[in-house]
């Protein structure tokens, strides 16, 4: 429920500090809750109606298995408080800064465009994915090299859209898709604001569709992409690429190992999280 000002006279703030692997967090916090929520110092902050008691448990449950399965020590210091209302949105919307990934400039719609760049609306609420995160950035950054104009392009788990709506300015032909309904109204939306186009989109993955693909994009957790790896295989076309990321640093092998008929175009590593591009080559 996003927070409406005007008809409660009190919300429910969530403040959420880890000791370390805060990108971790900030990962699962954008795969779990959505609404818009805050970053400052070191700390989330998320507001709502209601209170946010299930939010809570889902991070307390998830600080514990990663200290099982990273073997460290977080300290996982969580705050939810009942406040009166107050114009806390003005101060959200402060707290956002635009992203530039040159020559692309990903700014709020309450921000001015950047000139001498390529601008790109996304507004936080409704983006599950936002340029920030090193996975978003870094598949970015590589998709302003290789996406061309004639490139058909499929974007598994689009969540806003916003690596399609990367693909889009370029000039490629998008399809995507996502097995959440809000992602896709989500990317539908930041589409629109944009004024840009798509071929095609359905909620579900890429065994949803038996057309192949010349790029196809997952930036989504290693687990899945393990899970879905012969799907993803089956959409790219002999001499096509499949441009991986969300995996976490040390996972990398394990999904390369699912790709056997692809070569290791090229691995960048950004804090804890790597992103893999793949060639599809029969003959390997």
């Amino acid at each position: 429920m996003i927070l409406d000002r005007q008809t409660t006279n009190h919300y429910y703030e969530l403040v959420v500090s880890p000791s370390t692997h805060y990108d971790l967090f900030l990962d699962f916090l954008l795969q779990i809750y959505e609404n818009g929520f805050e970053e400052q110092d070191g700390s989330f902050i998320l507001r709502d109606n209601e209170p946010l008691d299930e939010t809570q448990w889902a991070l307390e449950y998830f600080n514990e298995e990663l200290k099982k399965n990273l073997q460290v020590d977080i300290k996982l210091e969580i705050n939810q408080k009942k406040l009166e209302n107050i114009d806390w949105v003005d101060a959200f919307k402060k707290s956002v800064q635009p992203i530039y990934i040159a020559p692309f400039y990903i700014h709020q719609s309450w921000n001015e465009p950047k000139e001498n760049a390529i601008n790109l609306v996304l507004d936080p609420a409704l983006a599950f994915g936002s340029g920030h995160h090193e996975t978003t950035s870094s598949v970015i950054q590589i998709l302003i090299n290789i996406a061309q104009k004639d490139d058909i392009i499929l974007d598994v788990g689009t969540g806003s859209g916003i690596l399609s709506l990367v693909c889009s300015k370029i000039g490629s032909t998008i399809d995507f898709c996502d097995i959440d309904p809000l992602s896709i109204e989500s990317a539908i939306y930041n589409f629109k604001k944009n004024n840009l186009t798509y071929r095609n989109f359905w909620i579900g993955s890429a065994n949803t569709t038996n057309e192949t693909y010349s790029l196809v994009i997952a930036n989504i957790i290693p687990d899945v992409i393990i899970a879905i790896s012969q799907h993803l295989n089956n959409r790219v076309k002999n001499g096509g690429k499949l441009l991986l990321s969300g995996i976490l640093s040390g996972k990398d092998d394990s999904v390369i190992e699912r790709f056997k008929n692809f070569k290791l175009i090229q691995k960048v590593e950004k804090g804890e999280w790597i992103t893999l591009l793949l060639e599809k080559r029969d003959n390997i």
